[in-house]
């Protein structure tokens, strides 16, 4: 399976705050990969070399974009029974949704699971209670929580048996 991801850069406070909390509440996904944004979503039976192709082309002269997030999110998806903590940016929204979108063109439209919103997420934290995870996504924003920072470049990934894998770091960098 391949992915696109964008590992955010984020103070040294920023990076711990999201791991230990990852610690504590992400147990399925905490070894399975480090914090980010999911750029393109899971794609079996993809020739690997075009895909990665194809991300290098849609991102050629996109530069890297500047985040805050403000705002835990309860979150789900129809692919099992977990209900997710996501970090929700206020800054960088659209720039993230229109890199995503980007990305879905051409090769990769025919993947495109319109009939499920893309909002633009940091995981923190996955458990099957979804009144366990609401209340923490209420502490998360009565706590004041803001996490700023940048997307440099895009990860193109693989799940390999228990672990999501680096194929290719390509760097964002606005045309010149």
């Amino acid at each position: 399976m391949l992915y696109t991801l964008c590992h955010p850069t984020l103070s040294d406070a920023d990076n711990s705050f999201i791991a230990d909390f990852r610690r504590q509440h992400d147990a399925p996904f905490l070894s399975v990969v480090p914090h980010h944004f999911t750029l393109v979503f899971g794609l079996k039976n993809l020739v690997r070399e075009q895909y990665i192709e194809h991300i290098r082309e849609h991102i050629s002269g996109q530069g890297p974009i500047s985040f805050s997030c403000r705002y835990a999110m309860l979150g789900n998806d129809d692919s099992n029974r977990d209900f997710y903590v996501f970090l929700v940016p206020d800054e960088g929204y659209s720039d993230l949704c229109r890199l995503h979108d980007r990305l879905y063109r051409g090769y990769l439209a025919p993947f495109n699971r319109v009939e499920i919103p893309y909002i633009p997420h940091i995981g923190l934290a996955t458990m099957t209670e979804p009144r366990a995870v609401k209340r923490l996504c209420d502490e998360l924003n009565q706590s004041g929580l803001e996490i700023n920072g940048r997307v440099d470049a895009v990860t193109v990934c693989e799940f390999q048996g228990s672990k999501i894998a680096t194929l290719e770091e390509i760097p964002l960098s606005p045309q010149r």
